[in-house]
């Protein structure tokens, strides 16, 4: 895990269990490259509104497909480029029937008797490890590099675990033990996650993700102090003041100060994820060959809060552009020092149907690395 938070040198975790933080010298670095236009994505993305609007939802499923392979298409490693294999046709199917269930879900919880509430949301939880094994699952068989596919080995037990029972020891103990649940769910990913027949492993442990925790509360802690510090001087000096010349309110301190509390939640957000990242891929193999990542907090607040604030200014027309520059950033800063990417053999895996990633969508369940 990176042990810096202004985008200096990184510190590898794993260094001490390989004797230093420099790649094997058998091994050679394969930078991910991303060769994604924000023009291009736009227009795209704007075609995808367009025709998802007129056909009332129906073109969301190739609009889904669309998206993903465009970002799929454009990210390079070692001169080939990803794949994304789904097909719309039967995400529809599955999307559909993911929605029919979704509004029966809602439809019981909003009319029926809370004994038959409360029975439909318990069912509903013990099906959501299902749902998220089915959405892991069907996500990697639908990606491919070199006519290879990822697959998922994980089940649905394993799931549960890592999705309901360790957030839920996570909540009884007040917190504290959130970040080895994150640990967990990290290890059920990684463990789980396979190439051809090769599978990823993590080497993180509990203490990273409990450090995540504490930097980004420390950041949080002092952060918020410098923020009410600064509150409280402006509404001392002229918060409330009265013009001179209307005797009017000056709202100008209170926008500074609106203005101000939301960088400081973004930054908060900035610290968790950049220290994530650099926990999650300075730390995983497949066979000989290791992810680095070179993410800090000062890179990627660069292009999160750019981003952000673009596409509040522009009524969400700049959101394409700003999921171009974040993919841009962490493929930019992305790497595996490789021993040998050509030995993977890929192995056969049967076929899956796309119910189980619909139905976590419909749920809005997002899961994955």
């Amino acid at each position: 895990m990176s042990e810096e938070l202004n985008g200096g040198e990184q510190i590898d975790h794993t260094a001490a269990s390989l004797g230093s933080g420099a790649s094997k010298p058998d091994s050679v670095r394969a930078p991910f490259v991303f060769h994604g236009q924000g023009g291009e994505f736009f227009r795209i993305w704007i075609v995808n509104i367009g025709l998802t609007l007129l056909t009332l939802g129906i073109y969301s499923a190739w609009a889904k497909v669309r998206t993903k392979r465009y970002f799929y298409g454009n990210t390079e490693l070692d001169g080939d480029r990803f794949d994304y294999l789904g097909d719309p046709i039967a995400i529809l199917k599955g999307r559909i029937l993911a929605v029919a269930l979704l509004v029966a879900y809602q439809v019981l919880v909003s009319f029926a008797p809370p004994v038959i509430t409360g029975a439909v949301l318990l069912l509903f939880l013990s099906a959501l490890p299902w749902i998220i094994y089915r959405a892991l699952r069907f996500n990697a068989q639908m990606s491919s590099w070199r006519g290879v596919r990822f697959g998922f080995d994980g089940d649905w037990v394993g799931a549960a675990k890592a999705y309901v029972l360790w957030p839920l020891f996570g909540l009884i103990t007040l917190g504290f033990g959130m970040p080895y649940a994150w640990y967990k769910q990290n290890q059920y990913l990684l463990s789980n996650y396979r190439f051809g027949s090769s599978n990823s492993i993590s080497t993180t442990v509990g203490a990273d993700f409990y450090g995540i925790a504490l930097r980004t509360f420390l950041f949080a802690l002092v952060g918020g102090i410098v923020v009410i510090g600064v509150t409280a001087l402006l509404g001392a000096t002229s918060f409330l003041a009265v013009d001179d010349a209307g005797g009017s309110l000056n709202l100008f301190p209170g926008v500074v100060v609106g203005v101000l509390y939301f960088l400081f939640y973004l930054m908060i957000f900035v610290v968790f994820q950049a220290l994530y990242l650099q926990t999650v891929y300075n730390n995983i193999d497949v066979d000989d060959n290791r992810f680095g990542t070179s993410v800090s907090v000062r890179g990627l607040s660069v292009v999160l809060v750019s981003n952000t604030i673009l596409t509040l200014l522009t009524l969400g027309l700049y959101y394409p552009w700003a999921q171009v520059r974040m993919a841009q950033y962490v493929q930019d800063n992305l790497w595996i020092d490789a021993v040998d990417l050509d030995s993977f053999v890929a192995k056969s895996g049967d076929g899956d149907d796309p119910l189980g990633e619909e139905i976590g969508e419909a749920f809005d369940l997002g899961i994955g690395i």
